[in-house]
């Protein structure tokens, strides 16, 4: 049999992919980690790490590596005239992309991760072994490896899932604010939502989701909710805006073609319930876990798969089905959602609600 170049590759080297590659080189494995783009960079992300990743995070790149982040406590909806608060005991962090993805890269060449950035994947087939071709400076290359993880976003060219009719777009950049609270702050309006989030040093990070034939820039988002667009006023701008699409959801699906399917390549959850950052880190740990029994001897790539399906099933599905739930809620008639909201605002209502979205795993 033609042996492997490598045990492991694993396409994009955002959280999801980072994480697997990190976990699976630790337990011995030769893992490759492809990215298409030169990292880091700013990308179009709400910045907030709930609490229930911290301890994963803080096992990938050292536990002090973010100690100095802004704690983030609180959630504030604002919605019309009314303001509802929810609590986030224990807190999260607040960690820009570009810090956070840098660090991630940079752990995964020290757990002795081969990382090749600018390298997009352009096929992947299997037969005995599974090939990657890549362009790597405009050359072809091909690479083998016994299993691939496929963490490359949602996006993915790798694997192709029905879009929905409604054409969501994402929008993001930092600006400078003066004391900016340590909350969350998500204000709704018909048609989408943005999410402002101090992420240090005077500076917040503001990013909307909004249907396309809505609004298409910063400006025009801020512009449908009064009390954003007054806080707007005043705001210094950091970085030109960045913009991503399409943003839709389906279920999530862990598998393709015997590849192992991660992070956004997963699914994608709905931006506010804030746990995008952690599914994508416990997805890959877990994708990682699942394929050690197969390199190890241990069980088939088969029931690997079914291993991943059945903890992702157990310990993340649940969060989206509750995101989806809430996102029905919030995407309800102005009039409705002010009621439905003033009844979330209360205590039980508001614990209940940020549990439910939240990962099925141990704090830290």
């Amino acid at each position: 049999m033609e042996k492997a170049e490598y045990d492991l590759i694993v396409v994009g080297a955002g959280p999801a992919g980072a994480a697997c590659a990190i976990t699976a080189s630790r337990s011995g494995a030769n893992v490759l980690l492809l990215e298409k783009d030169k990292l880091p960079r700013h990308k179009v992300c709400g910045e907030f790490v709930s609490p229930e990743s911290l301890g994963l995070l803080g096992s990938l790149v050292g536990k002090t590596r973010f100690a100095s982040s802004p704690k983030i406590s609180s959630a504030r909806i604002f919605d019309a005239s009314k303001i509802i608060c929810l609590p986030i005991e224990p807190a999260g962090l607040s960690i820009p992309r570009f810090d956070l993805d840098a660090a991630l890269l940079q752990a995964a060449r020290d757990s002795g991760v081969h990382v090749i950035e600018r390298a997009p994947v352009n096929e992947v087939s299997s037969d005995e072994l599974f090939r990657v071709r890549t362009t790597i400076a405009s050359i072809d290359q091909i690479y083998s490896a016994r299993v691939v993880v496929n963490a490359s976003g949602r996006w993915s060219q790798l694997t192709q899932f029905p879009h929905d009719n409604e054409k969501w777009i994402g929008l993001k950049a930092h600006f400078r604010e003066a004391d900016p609270p340590d909350s969350v702050d998500l204000y709704f309006f018909d048609g989408g939502y943005c999410g402002v989030q101090t992420v240090g040093a005077n500076t917040i990070n503001v990013s909307v989701m909004v249907r396309a034939d809505t609004a298409r820039s910063l400006e025009e988002a801020f512009s449908k909710q009064p009390e954003l667009r007054r806080r707007s006023r005043d705001w210094e701008p950091l970085f030109t805006p960045i913009t991503t699409s399409p943003l839709y959801f389906r279920k999530p699906e862990t598998r393709d073609g015997g590849m192992f399917l991660a992070g956004d390549a997963a699914g994608f959850i709905d931006p506010f319930a804030g746990d995008g950052i952690s599914l994508a880190l416990h997805s890959g740990e877990l994708a990682a876990v699942s394929i050690a029994g197969f390199l190890q001897g241990k069980c088939t790539l088969e029931q690997a798969l079914q291993q991943y399906h059945a903890h992702y099933s157990k310990r993340l599905a649940p969060a989206f089905r509750n995101a989806a739930r809430v996102r029905r809620l919030l995407s309800a008639p102005s009039f409705v959602r002010s009621i439905l909201l003033s009844i979330v605002g209360t205590k039980p209502f508001a614990k209940a609600l940020v549990r439910r979205t939240r990962l099925k795993t141990e704090y830290p």
